[in-house]
């Protein structure tokens, strides 16, 4: 095989390798940090973040292939591989923003269901994994003619923060209740003060 071929997977493998390393720490702290307790049962997070994995570990390593030769000048190469270093902080950026947006915002009790709402679904500041319950107002009251107007707007009662009220796990779950997630019906329980979600057998 041509050395300059040689070099240029040696180049590639040793950005995959690097690449491999940073991407698992990010998800190591990701994983951790947001999605600890079970949070990763309400959500498709492995497929997001395989999809988004896989991008970023082939992206830089087929650039690299692509972009850096020993024939270029070492100004050429390190043009390059900032340009290369570049996009794939963008690409790892947007990633990460598509993650966080998965995270559990809140839980709402609407017509005696629970539902788990992610960030990227929920409206306004409600953003800090509370438990709330869905007031409708009544028919004629001061607070109805809002309701109809988001109902016009075709935003659902579990996004409608403007009525919801605060409440906690104890009051709504006593020891265990399900929720409905975008990825089925999850248990949520209370270990050690720590919310916690497992996966519902039914």
């Amino acid at each position: 095989m041509n050395v300059i071929y040689l070099r240029k997977l040696k180049w590639s493998g040793l950005h995959f390798l690097l690449g491999l390393l940073v991407l698992s720490i990010a998800g190591f702290y990701i994983y951790s940090q947001w999605f600890y307790a079970g949070r990763h049962y309400l959500t498709d997070l492995a497929g997001l973040a395989g999809i988004i994995l896989s991008i970023d570990l082939i992206l830089g390593p087929v650039l690299c292939f692509w972009l850096l030769s020993p024939v270029k000048t070492r100004k050429e190469n390190i043009t390059n591989l900032i340009l290369i270093v570049f996009l794939q902080v963008i690409s790892l950026g947007y990633g990460v923003k598509q993650i966080d947006s998965q995270r559990l915002a809140y839980i709402v009790k609407w017509q005696a269901s629970y539902f788990a709402i992610s960030k990227g679904d929920a409206r306004g500041g409600y953003t800090f994994e509370d438990f709330y319950s869905f007031n409708e107002p009544a028919v004629s009251t001061k607070n109805r003619p809002l309701y109809d107007k988001l109902i016009g707007q075709s935003i659902p009662p579990i996004e409608m923060n403007e009525f919801f009220e605060l409440t906690d796990f104890a009051t709504e779950c006593k020891t265990i209740c399900g929720v409905i997630t975008k990825n089925g019906i999850v248990n949520v329980t209370k270990i050690n003060g720590v919310i916690t979600f497992n996966k519902s057998l039914h």
